[in-house]
């Protein structure tokens, strides 16, 4: 699944380290680079748009947020149960979650000068 939504993300992502039960997916490096964790059958992105999140309950998902609440885990969202078969076929949907979740992150990073 990681491969798949590197794929989705126009290379944007790139596969980090696994590390407890997980694959990050980045954007380069440093604070605030994790984008996308990709774990057994589930995947957590941030989404900020309630009407992709809405979308996202049209197509049969259920996003959860976090049990751990953080300023930070706002727009953190849980995809539980998925396997690769579902992200091909909704591939709409988690290339803009892909997306939104990219620019979340982006959002937060700190801005070089």
């Amino acid at each position: 699944m990681a491969s798949r939504i590197v794929d989705l993300s126009n290379k944007v992502l790139s596969t980090g380290t696994t590390s407890s039960g997980y694959i990050p997916l980045k954007i380069e490096s440093g604070p605030y680079s994790n984008a996308v964790a990709v774990g057994r059958n589930w995947v957590r992105c941030f989404i900020q748009s309630t009407a992709l999140l809405e979308k996202a309950r049209e197509e049969g998902f259920d996003p959860r947020k976090p049990l751990k609440t953080a300023p930070f885990n706002e727009h953190k969202f849980y995809f539980d149960g998925l396997c690769l078969g579902d992200i091909d076929a909704h591939e709409t949907l988690f290339a803009e979650i892909v997306k939104e979740s990219v620019k979340v992150i982006m959002d937060r990073r700190p801005k070089k000068n």
